[in-house]
């Protein structure tokens, strides 16, 4: 037993040291302070002993120093996120100068005096609720049930052989043997304004692209690269190249189109391209096949149409084209590169105009002009397909002309004009518009050369895309075409 003074001594010991240290404060001898006893005493005055500093100092303290940081880790996420996604600015007036181009007898006093008015489509937003037919139609795009594809392939898919051998002919390639899905060109292939018409994005939507957009899946937007997504689904393939969300950088996949540009950008494009390929280490650049798509010339044409450049001649669009293609042959076997062949002016160019006036702007010798130059860009690429320099068995080029021949502003299923294919600044495609160019696109692939389509059906928007069969499956070429 513990008489009562050890009892105490020993209670005392197996006490908290501060409070051994308390109730021993008249003692002679007392505890000497651990460094835990500095670190928490420290960390009290931090805390809780009266500022000593000024006003301004003080907010370094440890109460506010997390605060501050916080704020700071903010404006730093809000800084990168805008200039991440503001979009290219580089071309965002690009129709906005045909506002104030001066055709040769027509002023912009008397464009505003015959109607056209272009705030027109900022008012139809703020006064509409999308009850019309021709707002709802705005306000959506063209997608095509999951099962309804399938569908359309199925003849198709149930065709392939899985112990078939991957082809080494650009003659045999068919939508399963594509393992990389590319493009270049400018603002319409990047998808710049490729959003709902209420949404308003201006810049570029690549996750909206008619070719390499991903954003969603077939059944909620129609693009080359969603049809050839169902394909990979069904056979277990990989695919690669898809572009997402809004702005530039690696969300656009191997889009590498830029708003603006004409086709002296071709090249560094090109080399864009490649580079970007060959930093994806799961693509066999020497053996799997690509797609990849080109459309270019609607900046070119210069102030035939907007801004103060002179267009760029024939010759050197041709030249600038094929000098791409070259780099392409050398750098990216196993390739068909897909040639959108260039549109009139009236269905882009001029569109605005027409819908507003149902004329096309300019004279009689400016109009002329204007078309024999997109003719003759039109031809060029025709002429690069046919001459064949670029043809051997891992590699070929193509022009798909299916909005060659459609000489007016896009009109609806009932023949009437409507701006429904065009973002709100009626001259680059809305998302529809990506959707639309998407489904008479991939017809074109599958068509034989010189039997084509050339004026699609644009105001066509039934949900469905071309039939696959086993007997016409391979992506047409000037080769296999002759067969």
């Amino acid at each position: 037993m513990l008489d009562n003074e050890s009892a105490l001594t020993f209670f005392i010991k197996t006490m908290n040291p501060n409070l051994q240290a308390f109730l021993k404060r008249n003692a002679p001898y007392h505890r000497i302070p651990t460094d835990i006893d500095n670190f928490y005493e420290q960390e009290y005055k931090d805390y809780y002993s009266p500022p000593t500093f000024s006003s301004v100092s003080s907010i370094f303290r440890p109460p506010f120093r997390h605060i501050l940081v916080y704020i700071l880790g903010l404006l730093f996420v809000f800084t990168l996120l805008f200039v991440l996604f503001r979009g290219n600015e580089e071309n965002s007036g690009t129709y906005n100068d045909l506002k104030s181009s001066k055709y040769e007898d027509t002023t912009v006093e008397e464009i505003q005096t015959n109607g056209i008015d272009f705030q027109n489509a900022e008012k139809e937003k703020e006064n509409s609720n999308f009850t019309t037919p021709e707002m709802k139609l705005k306000a959506q795009t063209l997608a095509v049930a999951k099962p309804d594809a399938k569908l359309a392939l199925d003849n198709y898919l149930k065709s392939i052989d899985p112990r078939e051998t991957y082809p080494d002919d650009v003659n045999s390639v068919k939508p399963h043997h594509i393992r990389v899905i590319g493009a270049m060109g400018d603002s319409l292939t990047i998808g710049y304004c490729a959003s709902h018409f209420i949404e308003r994005i201006n810049g570029p939507n690549p996750g909206n692209s008619f070719f390499t957009g991903i954003d969603e899946e077939i059944d909620g937007h129609l693009s080359i690269y969603n049809i050839f997504r169902v394909i990979a689904e069904e056979t277990g393939n990989k695919l690669f190249g898809g572009s997402t969300g809004v702005g530039y950088g690696n969300n656009t996949g191997l889009n590498v189109a830029v708003g603006g540009m004409k086709s002296d950008d071709i090249l560094r494009q090109a080399k864009d391209l490649v580079s970007r390929i060959k930093a994806n280490k799961e693509i066999n650049i020497e053996k799997d096949w690509k797609l990849v798509s080109l459309w270019i010339g609607t900046n070119d044409v210069g102030n035939l149409v907007f801004g103060s450049e002179n267009p760029i001649p024939v010759k050197e669009y041709k030249a600038f084209i094929e000098e791409g293609l070259l780099y392409l042959k050398k750098n990216l076997p196993r390739t068909i590169v897909s040639i959108i062949g260039m549109f009139p002016p009236q269905l882009l160019q001029e569109a605005y105009y027409i819908l507003r006036t149902g004329n096309r702007p300019g004279t009689p010798e400016s109009r002329k002009q204007l078309d024999e130059l997109c003719d003759s860009y039109r031809n060029a690429s025709y002429e690069i397909q046919n001459e064949g320099k670029f043809d051997d068995r891992e590699f070929t080029v193509v022009v798909q002309p299916f909005g060659t021949e459609y000489t007016d502003a896009f009109r609806n299923e009932f023949g009437n004009y409507s701006s429904a294919l065009y973002a709100y600044d009626v001259f680059h495609l809305g998302k529809l518009g990506q959707a639309i160019v998407a489904k008479h696109y991939w017809q074109n692939l599958f068509e034989p050369v010189g039997e084509k389509t050339k004026r699609a059906e644009l105001g066509n928007i039934t949900p469905e895309i071309f039939g696959l069969s086993s007997g016409n499956s391979l992506i047409k070429t000037l080769g296999n075409s002759k067969k």
